[in-house]
């Protein structure tokens, strides 16, 4: 059996992506010959119809089967092969793998894959269509002729159930894995990339598939944004265990020095696990410069010393000094991180766990960076204090957008690039990272220290929102991101984490039950409740005088608004009101 394959690109001056060389490759065990096809209209009809034409009709008799594909998928998913067997054997004159209903007409296969046997191929009706008629619609102009048509999967009567269109192939990829449809299309992947099913279904895409699910992650970060959460696993980097080379790649580093008890453990660690680099170091005082130079006087990677004031914590010295980094093919930024308006735990875990992701694994980063030339940052995973209790809060990361918004704007990129306001945002929590200075030079470079707060900072400062940006300025500038992942952590963590946090708040403790008399004293009044609700400034005024911390009351306040009503009548019983 002789097969032809003519198949559609629509950008034939760039570079094939990755995705599509390996579906092509894929699709050359099939068909004996290829053919590609360059778009030149809105039309994959008439580019077909230009295309067959070229080919000749009476060429095109000597094939028992051509097929007419365009590039608008990822896959095969499933085993080819396999399905197209399968469909040949049926009984049909030409095949496809989805159609679209429409009331009252024919279900239209859908155009981004259709198969035609050697009956329909010899016809005149063939030759007519796609000379006279490729205008009118396929499906029923070849029906009517006498010609019987056949889909994978018949639409017709599946269910449509909180779907935003009938078209399954792009609003309903589960029903598409479900009935074994090997080509998925781009186009409902940008159109899911926010629903919560479709990190399962990438899931589920590795379990039956050999399928390489990176080559979605990687196309979609450009065609659509960097962090959607169905990316995010392939975005991950196992930390191993193995030893690694020392790279060959030159190296900088950039550590701020606030606590100088942890100079040397870090530089101890610098020594041991990064090997090879050049060492800055910005710290707050020309004192703290003089005993910094007493406890390295023998550290030969120590390349500068300089004094940046106590301003911008570790944020705005990085920015005075990443000019100094530019010319290194990686560079990282590090501070000697401590938590002081926690726990001294909060810290001590968070910086643990930066160096287990960061630095103990320098080398087997570096040998990821030199693989991909796209990548361009790697930030560590969420800490394990903020995986056991509860992270940012849509109401509280709302606040950071105006200045992220500025930020971005007064970066200077080649290719403007949206940046989307989120209720959560891809970062590293603490702002450590190994980049590319290519990936954020250009923020690096903005002025900002005129919008930084005194000490001590509010939690929606230009310096957390600085933190917020990272990820996606290296997207801005084209590059791509990865995670340093460790197995250390585990997913009920993260689901038990609003539960603490309401159970801290509804706490048995006396302060509490203090503070909950309060809340419903200010609360009687139903129009008070909606301020409170609404307005910080408020909360702050009412609080003022109150021997609670205000934030103890926002948090609750953020937790409410998902259900206050509910809320409420827990506060009412708590205290025997209800």
């Amino acid at each position: 059996m002789k097969k032809l394959l003519l198949y559609l690109i629509t950008n034939s001056q760039e570079e094939l992506a990755e995705h599509l060389n390996y579906q092509i490759g894929q699709l050359s065990s099939t068909f004996d010959q290829l053919i590609f096809v360059t778009k030149n209209t809105d039309n994959d009809l008439d580019d077909w119809a230009k295309a067959l034409q070229d080919v000749g009709f009476d060429q095109l008799k000597n094939y028992d089967v051509v097929t007419l594909m365009n590039d608008s998928t990822f896959g095969p998913i499933t085993e080819f092969q396999a399905i197209f067997d399968k469909m040949h054997a049926r009984e049909n004159d030409f095949w496809g793998l989805t159609n679209l209903c429409a009331e009252n007409s024919v279900a239209e296969i859908q155009p981004y894959f259709m198969t035609f046997k050697d009956k329909i191929i010899s016809s005149q009706v063939f030759q007519d269509f796609w000379t006279k008629s490729s205008e009118t619609a396929l499906t029923a102009y070849f029906e009517q002729a006498g010609f019987k048509s056949d889909v994978l999967f018949d639409t017709q009567n599946a269910d449509t159930k909180e779907m935003l269109g009938a078209d399954f192939a792009n609003y309903n990829l589960s029903a598409m894995l479900e009935h074994g449809v090997p080509f998925l299309k781009i186009e409902a992947f940008a159109i899911a990339a926010l629903n919560s099913t479709l990190p399962a279904i990438m899931e589920y895409i590795k379990q039956i598939s050999v399928y390489p699910t990176a080559l979605i992650t990687d196309y979609m970060t450009w065609l659509d944004y960097p962090d959607r959460p169905y990316m995010l696993n392939d975005k991950l980097i196992q930390i191993s265990q193995c030893p690694r080379a020392t790279t060959s790649q030159t190296v900088a580093i950039h550590l701020h020095v606030f606590y100088k008890d942890l100079l040397c453990h870090f530089v101890g660690l610098f020594d041991k696990f990064v090997q090879k680099y050049d060492l800055y170091i910005t710290t707050d005082t020309e004192e703290s410069k003089v005993e910094i130079e007493k406890l390295l006087v023998e550290n030969s990677h120590l390349k500068e010393i300089i004094v940046v004031g106590k301003k911008g914590r570790d944020v705005l010295p990085w920015m005075k000094i990443h000019e100094k980094l530019s010319d290194y093919d990686i560079a990282g930024h590090f501070h000697t991180k401590k938590s002081a308006e926690n726990l001294w735990i909060v810290g001590e875990s968070w910086r643990t766990d930066i160096e287990k992701q960061l630095i103990e694994p320098a080398q087997q980063l570096f040998e990821v960076f030199e693989n991909n030339p796209k990548l361009g940052l790697i930030i560590p995973e969420v800490p394990a204090y903020y995986q056991s209790n509860f992270g940012p809060l849509p109401m509280d990361e709302a606040k950071m957008w105006e200045h992220m918004a500025q930020m971005w704007i007064d970066t200077d990129f080649e290719i403007e690039k949206g940046l989307r306001r989120q209720d959560f945002y891809l970062m590293s929590y603490g702002t450590m990272v190994w980049y590319r200075p290519s990936a954020l030079n250009n923020l690096l470079s903005i002025d900002i220290e005129s919008k930084i707060p005194a000490e001590p900072l509010p939690k929606n400062s230009i310096l957390h929102a600085f933190e917020r940006l990272l990820v996606y300025v290296a997207w801005g500038n084209n590059f791509d991101f990865r995670i340093a992942h460790r197995n250390n952590y585990n997913g009920f963590w993260a689901n038990n984490a609003p539960g603490l946090a309401m159970r801290q708040l509804l706490s048995e403790s006396e302060e509490s039950a203090e503070f909950w008399e309060f809340m419903l004293s200010e609360t009687k009044d139903e129009k008070v409740w909606e301020v409170l609700l609404k307005d910080d400034s408020q909360v702050w005024e009412h609080l003022k005088d109150s021997r609670y911390e205000a934030w103890r009351f926002l948090r609750l306040r953020d937790i409410m608004r998902l259900g206050w009503e509910k809320m409420k009548f827990i506060i009412k019983k708590k205290l025997g009101r209800h």
